[in-house]
């Protein structure tokens, strides 16, 4: 026979702010991520991304990469994911014809390695801590997820 243990009553209640509000899903500086696949989509909108466009990946996080993926096939465009590990004329070949590049700040001389090789590199978003501009991760904060209809 299996005993069933007793439900307790002393769960953690969600974190609040000072007006009682629930807090913020993610703040800069949390573990948690911000990009959730809702979030890249109405990104992706925004930036004019959609159909037929190509997003280069360079996301050490599963689960980033994994929205990141959702969201912007929800706008019609592909997703390549590029390795960091590639040689800098593989990973040029890799970026051509990309519309956009997702790269985590901290695989940013992985991608340095694609500099000078091509005639025209994609705009670049970094994702993490570290950049001073074009930041993914600090942009997703701007949306809701009912900003916009689905």
């Amino acid at each position: 026979m299996i005993r069933a243990r007793p439900l307790t009553t002393d769960l953690p209640l969600p974190p609040t702010d000072p007006t009682g509000r629930p807090a913020p899903r993610w703040v800069p500086g949390d573990a948690r991520s911000a990009i959730t696949p809702g979030l890249c989509m109405r990104w992706a909108r925004a930036e004019g991304i959609g159909l037929g466009d190509t997003a280069a990946l360079m996301v050490a996080n599963a689960l980033e990469a994994a929205a990141l993926r959702q969201g912007l096939a929800w706008v019609g465009a592909r997703t390549r994911d590029l390795a960091p590990d590639l040689d800098g004329d593989d990973l040029a070949t890799a970026l051509r014809g990309a519309t956009v590049a997702i790269v985590d700040t901290a695989l940013a001389a992985d991608y340095a390695r694609a500099l000078g090789r091509l005639d025209r590199l994609p705009p670049v978003w970094w994702n993490g801590a570290g950049a001073d501009f074009a930041r993914l991760d600090l942009e997703l904060l701007d949306y809701t997820e009912t900003d916009v209809p689905a």
